[in-house]
């Protein structure tokens, strides 16, 4: 019995063992980024690792990061000022030879608080957590404690103390990276970079919140379409209400086409002769971001875009050109709908009709203003951001800007 005992536990601890193994094994091969977040060193900026990205021959790969917003302004936005250094590691943190010989570079994409660090191997990565620490040579903050607030494992490695560092654990040749075209190139190109793994799903985002827009917009239009049938069929005594003078900043406008459904794109679109002094009107749905809009818009004797949209923000507000209070609602007899006061209820039906039509005016000049302005501008913004990382991203690509151990 003693035997058997021996014999079955034997094969159980076996059995536990060759599962955990299998498990590491499937773990390593499926985690890509072991560590979300990190604190530098000295200056003590904070930041996130949004994603390790790879091409399509899983020889290159990008271990992408991002300051918070309360640091923008605190790092260097050169990438001369930062070097890199890679090694081999496991769970227990200890180094390892590499399995592939690497290479790299270091982006730093202009002022938007990202920045990035260009992995090119020999061969595609192997299954292998590595250590990457990043040391920023140009220090834009004090801090008094620079370097004494430690986590425990940093301790021991005196050049965190020193220099400004941060040290991130990744996997690059693990499955759950995301395969990024933008890195099939044979050059690093910051602005196709930052457009597919920042900006395309911002303005996405952006994209969708604009069809929500003309989905409600075509809504109170709708609404209001009914207000009107109501003025000719709804009477008091014989006594209709005159339709008004519709207010310029609605009168004739439309919204066509058909919303998204299965395979098949939105093609609403906002047909209006009126637009806001602050707002925009141009088809944003035929170009893109990464193609720009601004070239296009501009007057042609305008040639800063910088001064152009200046000029737009700074416009009249257009929402004060219109007041439900100084309509005029006149009914068929003559008389002035709004001096019959509250208290005569015989004129009830007619007075919600008034009511709720100018309120369906108020209601959709607010949600017009909101696309036009604001949805459009937020498009504009972004491509904006994309010209500043074309002007100001930079790539350090010197030869010992990557040192593997």
């Amino acid at each position: 019995m003693t035997a058997c005992f021996t014999v079955t536990f034997a094969m159980l601890l076996t059995g536990t063992i060759a599962s955990a193994v299998a498990n590491n094994r499937s773990q390593l091969s499926e985690t890509a980024l072991y560590t979300a977040s990190f604190t530098t060193s000295r200056t003590e900026l904070s930041g996130t690792v949004e994603g390790i990205y790879t091409n399509g021959d899983g020889d290159r790969a990008l271990v992408l990061m991002q300051f918070s917003d309360s640091s923008v302004g605190s790092f260097s936005a050169d990438a001369a000022n930062y070097q890199a250094f890679l090694t081999g590691s496991n769970e227990r943190l200890d180094t390892q030879a590499l399995g592939t010989n690497i290479t790299g570079s270091i982006i730093v994409f202009g002022s938007t608080g990202y920045i990035g660090v260009v992995l090119d191997s020999d061969a595609p990565f192997a299954q292998q957590i590595m250590s990457l620490t990043l040391r920023a040579n140009s220090e834009l903050v004090y801090s008094e404690d620079a370097g004494r607030n430690l986590s425990q494992d940093l301790r021991d490695d005196g050049s965190f103390a020193e220099f400004d560092q941060w040290r991130v654990f990744v996997n690059p040749g693990a499955s759950g990276t995301v395969e990024a075209p933008s890195l099939d190139s044979n050059r690093v190109d910051p602005v196709a970079i930052y457009y597919e793994l920042v900006v395309a799903e911002q303005e996405e985002e952006i994209r969708t919140q604009m069809d929500e827009q003309l989905l409600q917009m075509r809504a109170v239009l709708n609404r209001i379409g009914e207000y009107d049938g109501e003025m000719s069929r709804i009477n008091v005594d014989g006594v209709f209400i005159e339709p008004p003078e519709v207010p310029v900043q609605l009168a004739g406008d439309a919204v066509t086409g058909d919303e998204a459904e299965g395979e098949d794109e939105s093609t609403l679109e906002l047909e209006t002769e009126w637009v806001h002094p602050r707002g925009f009107d141009f088809d944003w749905r035929s170009g893109s971001v990464e193609e720009g809009y601004l070239d296009a818009i501009m007057p042609a004797d305008e040639s800063s875009y910088v001064t152009f949209l200046n000029e737009k923000a700074r416009a009249e507000d257009g929402s004060t050109l219109f007041s439900g209070n100084e309509m005029e609602w006149i009914l068929t007899d003559g008389n002035d709908l709004q001096e019959y006061g509250h208290s005569n209820q015989s004129m009830k039906p007619l007075r919600d009709i008034m009511n709720n039509t100018t309120q369906a005016y108020q209601e959709y000049l607010g949600l017009k203003s909101s696309y036009q302005v604001d949805s459009y501008s937020e498009l504009l913004e972004l491509e904006v951001t994309l010209r500043g990382v074309d002007s100001a991203g930079s790539v350090n690509g010197d030869e010992e800007v990557l040192l593997t151990y």
